[in-house]
C-alpha cells in the first residue's frame, strides 16, 4: 500500500524543484571551496620568509668554490630581482581587490594605502615570527568570506568596480608602492643576514674563548 506523503509535504515533491533549489547551493559550495583553497595557498606563501625554495644541495659538494658562489648569486638574482617583484605586484593586486570589496565607500588612494600597509606588515612580521605573519595574512581574506556567508548583499560589485576604475589615474602611486615593497624586502633580508652573521661571529668568538679557558685550566 503506497504511503501518502501529502500531509508531510503539502507542496509536493519534484525533481525540478529540488534541482532549482540545490543548484545555487552547489555553486555556493564550489565558490567557497575554491576561494578557501586559494586563500590558504595565498596566505601561506605571502607569509613565508623563504618564498622561493631552490635546492642547490647537489652543487654544495662541488670542488670549485667559484661555481658554488656563482650559482648562489644567480639563484638570488632570479628569486629577488626577477620573481619577487612579480609576486609583490600579485600580492598588492589581491589585497587591493579584497579591500575594494570590503570598503566600498573608501576612495582608491586609501584602498591602495591600506593594501600596501597590510602586505608590508605581513612581510615584516614574517621575519619575526611566521605564525604571526600567517595569522595576519589570512585576516582580511577570511573576513570577506565571513561577511559573504552572513550577508551576501553586502557586496555590491558595481560599487567595488567603481573604486577599482580609479586605478588608471593612480599609476604613479601603484609604481611607488610596489617599489616600496621590493625595497622593504631587500632591507629585511639585509638585516636578517647581518643578524645571522653577527650571531655566527659571536658564537665563534665565545667558542674560541671557551676553548682557550679550558686549555688554560
Amino acid at each position: 500500500m503506497p504511503v501518502d506523503l501529502n500531509p508531510l509535504f503539502p507542496n509536493g515533491l519534484s525533481v525540478n524543484d529540488a534541482f532549482d533549489l540545490l543548484w545555487p547551493a552547489a555553486l555556493y559550495l564550489l565558490g567557497m571551496v575554491f576561494y578557501a583553497v586559494f586563500i590558504f595557498k595565498f596566505y601561506r606563501f605571502v607569509a613565508a620568509r623563504d618564498m622561493f625554495e631552490m635546492d642547490l644541495s647537489k652543487f654544495e659538494k662541488s670542488r670549485f668554490h667559484v661555481i658554488r658562489v656563482f650559482l648562489h648569486l644567480v639563484m638570488y638574482v632570479i628569486k629577488y630581482i626577477v620573481l619577487f617583484p612579480l609576486f609583490a605586484i600579485f600580492w598588492f593586486t589581491v589585497l587591493t581587490l579584497i579591500l575594494a570589496f570590503l570598503s566600498k565607500e573608501q576612495a582608491f588612494p586609501q584602498v591602495l594605502l591600506a593594501a600596501l600597509a597590510t602586505v608590508s606588515a605581513i612581510r615584516v612580521t614574517t621575519y619575526y615570527n611566521e605564525e604571526l605573519s600567517r595569522d595576519l595574512a589570512k585576516i582580511l581574506p577570511f573576513a570577506v568570506l565571513g561577511i559573504f556567508i552572513i550577508n551576501a548583499s553586502f557586496f555590491e560589485v558595481s560599487s567595488s568596480l567603481n573604486v577599482l576604475e580609479q586605478a588608471n589615474g593612480y599609476r604613479e602611486n601603484i609604481l611607488y608602492y610596489v617599489g616600496f615593497l621590493i625595497g622593504l624586502e631587500f632591507v629585511l633580508r639585509l638585516l636578517m643576514g647581518l643578524v645571522v652573521g653577527f650571531s655566527a661571529l659571536a658564537r665563534t668568538y665565545l667558542g674560541t674563548r671557551g676553548g682557550r679557558g679550558m686549555a688554560r685550566a
